[in-house]
């Protein structure tokens, strides 16, 4: 249940039907930031927010191209994005390359958002300062986020490259499952504690694809071919910015720039 929205580097960029639905969920969730035009640019912050997660992606399959692998599509869901890959590559070296630049490229589009944010608030152009804000806010979210070592996220594949070379890949995988499914149960309980269900879905989504990644590494170190390459997909979640409950760094951000911004609007006005 997926549209296909353009093709990069002839990579089939998609969106699931329920990414579609949920747009103008989240534009209402950003409308009480702006002041005319609110849906608008609540829809326009909205999709924003997914672009970003496109485009970490794209990080990835950019790097993935150079090394051999042949990215299949990329699928955007209302919990983040995935890279479907032909395979994971098995050198430490290139796994770790293609990690880390998800996480790098949300890390540079966080710096051009706060840049152009910066340039946008000195124009009073009020809208589009409040819009290039929560995409910085995103982007370094997106990156903290993916970060953490939760396999098959981008930290717990990082983390497997390190100890590849140490304890074997099959070994390596395994350990990196564990911590990854601890950390998914830790998600689960936190946001069931604090009503978050998209936090829950993603929880559910790591705790899966953990399983999912070592069984197809299992089989491959077995020399089986009962589990197919186009099974496995590089995982990559982003963070839940529009969880059902604000999550306190949030509330503190958005109680910070609320002033500036309603100065701002005043000013625009």
């Amino acid at each position: 249940r997926s549209y296909q929205l353009t093709r990069v580097m002839g990579i089939p960029v998609r969106a699931h039907i329920t990414l579609i639905i949920l747009l103008p969920i989240l534009a209402l969730r950003f409308m009480p930031l702006f002041g005319l035009a609110a849906f608008f640019w609540g829809l326009l912050c909205a999709a924003g927010v997914f672009v970003c997660v496109g485009l970490h992606e794209l990080g990835h399959s950019w790097v993935a191209i150079r090394k051999g692998c042949q990215v299949r599509e990329i699928l955007l869901l209302p919990i983040g994005g995935v890279a479907k890959m032909s395979h994971i590559p098995s050198r430490p070296r290139d796994e770790f390359l293609i990690a880390v630049a998800g996480p790098a490229t949300s890390a540079l589009l966080a710096l051009l958002c706060w840049l152009l944010f910066i340039a946008s608030a000195a124009l009073g152009v009020a809208p589009l300062a409040v819009t290039l804000a929560i995409l910085s806010y995103v982007n370094t979210a997106l990156c903290l986020f993916n970060l953490l070592p939760s396999f098959p996220m981008d930290g717990g594949r990082i983390f497997r490259a390190f100890m590849t070379p140490r304890i074997g890949r099959l070994k390596a995988t395994a350990l990196a499952v564990r911590i990854g499914r601890i950390m998914a149960v830790a998600f689960g309980i936190y946001g069931l504690l604090n009503g978050q269900f998209i936090l829950i879905l993603i929880a559910i989504f790591i705790y899966q694809a953990a399983g999912a990644e070592y069984r197809s590494v299992y089989a491959q170190h077995m020399g089986e071919e009962w589990l197919t390459v186009e099974q496995q997909a590089d995982v990559h979640v982003s963070p839940p910015p529009y969880a059902q409950k604000t999550p306190a760094v949030w509330k503190e951000w958005k109680t910070k720039t609320n002033a500036f911004f309603n100065d701002l609007f005043k000013n625009w006005n």
